[in-house]
């Protein structure tokens, strides 16, 4: 899961440098990897003696990887390149051109609102899965 986070970083960051710039995408992969190595980290400690000089290195690795995470995200969102670029809105003398356009405002709102309701349920679904699998690993080790 680490692995598979940091090389979804790694694609956020070409596409930043790139000039293909999603914020929320670059967000999203650092906070994966943030996660993903707290949960390895987790599975650890629950072998490992959590007193071992190896398991305190293993820990203020975890720690450092967290950190550099957070700083990547404080990073992306002061970026001028994620800036939002400045919507033009041309409100014709027309009331029925104004309405009009107040519908399709609305309407994109209610699409991506939509959207993102649906994002959410995916990733439920995914943690769900994850823990699922987690428990599934840590049952299959204690046998």
């Amino acid at each position: 899961m680490v692995a598979a986070a940091t090389s979804t970083l790694c694609e956020a960051a070409n596409a930043a440098v790139q000039g293909n710039a999603s914020e929320e995408k670059l967000i999203a992969s650092a906070k994966g990897v943030a996660n993903s190595t707290a949960q390895l980290l987790m599975a650890c400690m629950v072998k490992a003696d959590q007193h071992s000089e190896n398991a305190q290195r293993l820990q203020t690795a975890g720690n450092k990887v967290k950190r550099a995470a957070d700083c990547l995200v404080k990073a992306a969102q002061s970026a001028s390149v994620f800036d939002e670029q400045e919507v033009e809105v041309s409100v014709q003398s027309s009331a029925v051109y104004a309405m009009a356009a107040e519908l399709q405002a609305q309407e994109e709102i209610l699409r991506r609102e939509r959207e993102l309701e649906q994002a959410r349920k995916q990733l439920a679904k995914i943690r769900h899965a994850q823990t699922y699998s987690f428990k599934k690993l840590q049952d299959n080790q204690d046998t």
